[in-house]
């Protein structure tokens, strides 16, 4: 799949139509950040971390894995099996969105499979597609979590692989692990967990500055 080169904003026509050929559904790496593995664990009755050792590539937590077939773990006879917590990646589809470091954004029409039923029209705007889509609530989890991608790589110089390694990671079943994270620092520090999603997205951001800010007085005193 690859994106067409003319760029669009939320303003511009668009439309499309999913005749549930389920084409987009294979051979694809969906991507995934904490948030869509907390909706997509909770979803299948498991915490991040059970989800992103059973449902994601390697159990890494970052894409979601396939079957020897080439589709998505969750596609099923009749679908998308985890539809309604499906990932940003599914829920733009035909749309690319691209975020850039100063926050700004622009979309670009995917080039879809050559034999998909789906249909493009001009019956509106992307900003009503993603409207009904359900997008927003992902797209503004993304963010956040690249915006703390960002401030840790300019605080710290280091990708989000890296950072995932550090010792402070592995005492904590990985940062990105969300339920893992949170549980160890309420245990820590006795505060309750928040039962939420949107709270627990708060926390989990919170602590992820926490650690960079750690880092980094450590190696002030290092220095």
């Amino acid at each position: 799949m690859t994106a067409q080169s003319a760029k669009t904003s939320r303003t511009s026509e668009f439309g499309y139509i999913c005749r549930r050929c389920s084409l987009c559904c294979r051979h694809k790496q969906i991507q995934l950040n904490p948030y869509e593995v907390a909706r997509l664990g909770r979803a299948k009755g498991q915490t991040t971390g059970e989800f992103r050792a059973t449902w994601t590539l390697d159990g890494q937590g970052t894409v979601l894995a396939q079957n020897e077939d080439g589709t998505c773990v969750f596609l099923g006879a009749q679908g998308c099996e985890v539809h309604a917590d499906r990932p940003l990646t599914c829920r733009l589809y035909p749309l690319g969105r691209h975020i850039l470091a100063d926050s700004s954004e622009f979309f670009t029409t995917l080039d879809g499979h050559p034999q998909s039923r789906g249909e493009f029209n001009h019956r509106g705007t992307v900003a009503d597609y993603l409207a009904a889509q359900g997008a927003q609530p992902f797209i503004d989890a993304a963010d956040a979590y690249f915006r703390w991608v960002c401030h840790a790589h300019e605080q710290l110089g280091l990708t989000t692989d890296e950072i995932n390694t550090t010792p402070e990671a592995s005492a904590h079943s990985g940062l990105l692990d969300m339920d893992g994270i949170i549980a160890a620092h309420c245990a820590a520090t006795g505060e309750a967990e928040p039962v939420k999603l949107d709270d627990r997205l708060r926390l989990h951001l919170r602590l992820l500055y926490d650690m960079i800010y750690t880092m980094e007085d450590g190696r002030d005193q290092e220095a």
